[in-house]
């Protein structure tokens, strides 16, 4: 199947550029760091990083959180 496949953080670009994105960028930033500074909560494995050409991004994929108790 040829495509961009199931959208993850998809904002567009151009006259569609989602406009709240840079937003949506450091609520994630904010959420993620708060999350992995959390006792007990580590990267098990780091991700793939890949580049799209049919999106014309980059992708994450693979990354496993544990949630540990400590």
């Amino acid at each position: 199947v040829m495509g961009a496949g199931a959208p993850g953080l998809s904002f567009g670009d151009g006259a569609h550029k989602c406009p709240g994105s840079t937003i949506a960028i450091l609520e994630t930033d904010v959420f993620l760091t708060k999350l992995f500074a959390l006792p007990g909560v580590a990267m098990a494995t780091p991700p793939r990083v890949s580049f799209n050409d049919a999106i014309g991004g980059y992708e994450l994929r693979g990354l496993v959180v544990t949630a540990g108790t400590d």
